[in-house]
């Protein structure tokens, strides 16, 4: 039962393993039709809220509004890899 319970856990293990090696990186998009608006462009306020989100250039921004007006100064070619702080 025991020998089972190991080989059991080690496909999971692999299998795991492997689909993270393997798999295709894929990023989200974020719609920032909000911060498109020439009015609220030219204020450029973000709050000072922390909720960190690592892009697809692999820089940690601190929140959705920074990461949108970086969006608007590089023509939309930043997006979402995950959130949290990116992984050295």
């Amino acid at each position: 039962m025991m020998e089972k319970r190991k080989t059991f856990f080690l496909a999971i293990l692999t299998t795991g393993y492997f689909s993270y090696v393997f798999a295709e990186i894929t990023f989200k998009d974020m719609e920032c039709d909000y911060y498109i608006d020439m009015a609220y462009q030219e204020k450029r306020v973000c709050s000072i809220r922390v909720s960190p989100i690592c892009a697809s250039n692999n820089i940690t921004y601190p929140n959705s509004c920074v990461l949108c007006f970086v969006k608007l100064a590089t023509n939309f070619n930043v997006k979402i890899k995950h959130s949290g702080k990116c992984k050295p």
